[in-house]
């Protein structure tokens, strides 16, 4: 299955050190700021379905706001308990302060999304 690349937000949107939660087609997305730039990953949490969007960051990992299961936002691996499951990461890049995120289109209705060129 291919992806396409939608544009998601600006980078002015997310304040370093937060989250924010996207719907783009049928995936709920959240897009981060760590200090080391930005990071796309599924929004709902592996074990519990809670907005991760919503937790915690520190570094590279997320901590889920209902249980604290901690996720890699690199790699999407769960790091502890209760979740025991990764989550979907997906690819992002960054033109001019367009945050752009290849997105799989098994969630995508293409009507109304903002692809890029």
């Amino acid at each position: 299955m291919s992806n396409q690349f939608v544009r998601v937000a600006l980078t002015s949107e997310i304040p370093r050190g937060q989250g924010k939660s996207y719907k783009i087609g049928r995936l709920e997305l959240a897009v981060f700021h760590t200090e080391d730039g930005f990071f796309a990953t599924n929004d709902i949490c592996s074990h519990e379905r809670e907005h991760l969007s919503e937790g915690f960051l520190d570094g590279h990992t997320v901590e889920c706001p209902r249980h604290g299961s901690q996720f890699d936002l690199k790699t999407g691996e769960a790091l502890s308990l209760p979740a025991t499951e990764p989550v979907e990461v997906y690819e992002l890049t960054v033109q001019g302060d367009e945050i752009i995120v290849s997105i799989p289109e098994k969630y995508l209705n293409l009507e109304g999304i903002r692809k890029a060129v």
